[in-house]
């Protein structure tokens, strides 16, 4: 079962709960939560909320994994 999302709207700010953010960036929840300050917190459920114009300036210095970079999991070739 997974919790509904949670979008707030303050002071001209946009708020979002940590999944709903990973969704929207593409980013893990875990890098989320390691990066980003939390904002404010859910009255009712007690979630963190992030401000996703902040989230997005800090996400967008913090460099993502490459396809090109997990050479290390696939073995060379051999000639037999």
């Amino acid at each position: 079962m997974t919790r509904p999302p949670i979008v707030r709207y303050r002071d001209g700010r946009t708020l979002l709960d940590r999944a709903s953010l990973a969704r929207l960036s593409g980013r893990s929840v875990h890098t989320i939560r390691g990066a980003c300050p939390v904002a404010d917190r859910d009255r009712s459920t007690g979630r963190p909320l992030y401000d996703a114009q902040q989230c997005a300036q800090i996400l967008a210095a913090i460099p993502t994994r490459q396809s090109g970079t997990r050479s290390h999991l696939t073995a060379p070739a051999t000639s037999a």
